[in-house]
């Protein structure tokens, strides 16, 4: 057991050193094209989730943190399956806690469109250019959004306005910015006047939509809070049991005790999949995206 503590403690060395410099062992820069694509797509979800770091980077310090934790949890209670557990839980968290932020980021987008909508109608109304209309959205929009427009008023000054906002709806992400950047792509060609009416209905469209998603969350919440619960209070009971009383300690060290803990873990990751599952809202595909993203 030491001989195994210290090659993983060797290798978390090793891998959060090349995390911390940035580079990465060559064995895993050489990677197939299909890879590379994964590859590519796993760091344009970390951007998304506001993690600066590479996909090695975040793997590296997740496997780091899955195997400390099991190593303590293993000094603490001299239990080999509770610390694969206890490992297991570690490992899932940074994935959990950026996807939650991912979540967030996009959905403060979407809930800042309406009023951008609003302000880029009455842009339009004054006469302005659909141009100028987007630049003003980066100084005086909603906040969430002003770095996106500000970047496609910088791109346009290098690039045409249509490959800019292109860049920028990819940078977005997401079904909602699809739609009203297609529609502003519309504008290009066809004329502001065009567009103005479809504008107005997609903000009010949008602003009901993200009240309905607002009401689901808002129901869903207690349900979610004791669902969690329910699977990570038992096992920090028995970590206090272990802990205290020699006789547990003693059964859950042997083959029962492994039984009962394994069995006792896919029960609870079975009912936090289905109550994940059954609870997810639906997400919107993006179908105008490039290269089918979602």
């Amino acid at each position: 057991m030491r001989l195994l503590a210290g090659l993983c403690a060797g290798f978390f060395v090793y891998l959060s050193l090349g995390a911390l410099v940035g580079v990465s062992p060559r064995y895993l820069e050489r990677t197939p094209s299909g890879d590379r694509r994964h590859r590519d797509r796993a760091q344009d979800w970390l951007h998304q989730a506001g993690a600066h770091v590479t996909p090695f980077q975040f793997i590296a310090v997740s496997v780091g943190m899955a195997m400390t934790v099991a190593l303590l949890m293993q000094a603490l209670t001299r239990v080999l399956p509770l610390s694969f557990v206890a490992g297991g839980l570690a490992l899932w968290i940074p994935r959990s806690f950026y996807s939650r932020r991912r979540a967030k980021i996009t959905r403060e987008r979407i809930n800042a469109w309406p009023d951008a909508l609003r302000d880029l109608i009455a842009h339009l109304k004054s006469s302005m250019s659909v141009h100028t209309a987007l630049g003003e959205l980066g100084r005086s929009g909603p906040p969430v959004l002003r770095p996106y427009f500000n970047r496609y008023a910088g791109l346009a000054a290098t690039l045409d306005q249509r490959t800019a906002l292109e860049v920028v709806r990819e940078e977005l992400a997401d079904p909602v910015s699809d739609r009203v950047l297609e529609i502003i792509l519309v504008a290009f060609e066809q004329g502001s006047l065009v567009v103005i009416d479809i504008l107005a209905d997609l903000a009010e469209a949008t602003a009901g939509d993200i009240a309905l998603h607002e009401e689901i969350k808002t129901a869903q919440l207690e349900v979610r809070i004791e669902s969690r619960g329910a699977a990570v209070l038992p096992f920090l009971v028995l970590i206090l049991l272990i802990a205290t009383a020699p006789d547990y300690a003693t059964f859950y060290r042997s083959p029962a005790g492994w039984l009962v803990i394994g069995l006792g873990g896919l029960l609870c990751l079975a009912g936090l999949f289905s109550i994940n599952r059954l609870g997810r809202i639906p997400s919107e595909t993006r179908i105008l995206a490039s290269g089918g993203a979602r």
